[in-house]
């Protein structure tokens, strides 16, 4: 039998390299994040998802990434929210990585607005193993459903323990999670707003979801009057006209939970000569 000198040690020892590298480079990441470099905490974290050797280290990597991208330049917002939502119910991730995946993909749905951003708050609520986590998810949701009688009717168990459970909240969290106050004229965003809820309510659950961009037209029409009142009309007219060639263009796709691929097409693209007459 013929024996290699020194075959399993070079193995060990590039296993070793391997994973070590995976750590550094998520250390790295790390580190910039908190010194808020976040493009370049954003390549740290790729190149550890590509090194990474266990599951523990790859979500952490992808969490990371996400969170990186979303705070970022607008135009990414809708990838790194795609990337949380895609962490955030992936059964093979840590919970911990889910958790804090659901937590920022929750809050930034509260801040954007949105009606989705209850579940993954309630997700990372009832999940989180990590007190600050569980705190800060516990104090953001209470705030929502104290906004929402109707998510207070249908939710009164879960009501009911955030009730229980909120003097344990530190000071600073509840100065963290309580909600800021909405800008720019709320009157004006109305009638945008009440031709989406009739939209959402009436005609999308008939003809199903068909828009290819990301955010879906209804979201931009509701981020667009929530912007700028009664311009968010003519506004959303130019976005079904732009429609077709974004699509036909293909940059800058977004995978989705379900698969599906869209086209990222956020306001922040198409507004900001309006953002020197706010």
């Amino acid at each position: 039998m013929i024996t290699i000198p020194g075959l399993v040690p070079g193995i060990f020892f590039l296993l070793v390299t391997v994973a070590t590298g995976a750590g550094i480079s998520l250390q790295l990441a790390e580190e910039l994040y908190s010194e808020r470099q976040w493009e370049a905490a954003r390549r740290e974290s790729q190149r550890a998802r590509m090194e990474s050797t266990t599951a523990s280290d790859l979500g952490r990597a992808r969490l990371l990434e996400a969170r990186a991208l979303l705070r970022m330049e607008p135009g990414r917002r809708q990838q790194a929210m795609a990337g949380l939502e895609t962490l955030w119910q992936d059964p093979e991730a840590g919970m911990n990585e889910r958790c804090r995946a659901a937590y920022e993909l929750g809050v930034a749905r509260r801040d954007d607005r949105e009606p989705e951003a209850f579940e993954p708050l309630r997700f990372a609520f009832l999940h989180a193993g990590d007190p600050p986590l569980f705190w800060r998810a516990g104090c953001t949701l209470y705030f929502l459903m104290k906004a929402e009688k109707r998510l207070r009717r249908e939710e009164a168990a879960l009501w009911q323990s955030l009730q229980s459970c909120r003097d344990a909240w530190p000071l600073e969290v509840w100065r963290e999670c309580r909600p800021r106050k909405p800008r720019g004229t709320s009157w004006a965003s109305r009638p945008g707003r009440g031709i989406v809820r009739f939209y959402r309510a009436a005609i999308g659950p008939a003809i199903g979801s068909r828009c290819d961009l990301q955010p879906s037209c209804s979201e931009y029409f509701l981020h667009a009057s929530h912007a700028h009142g009664l311009l968010g009309i003519p506004i959303m007219a130019d976005r079904f006209i732009r429609e077709p060639s974004v699509v036909a263009a293909k940059e800058q796709p977004v995978v989705m939970p379900s698969g599906r691929i869209r086209y990222a097409d956020p306001l922040s693209d198409h507004d900001f000569w309006l953002k020197g007459k706010k």
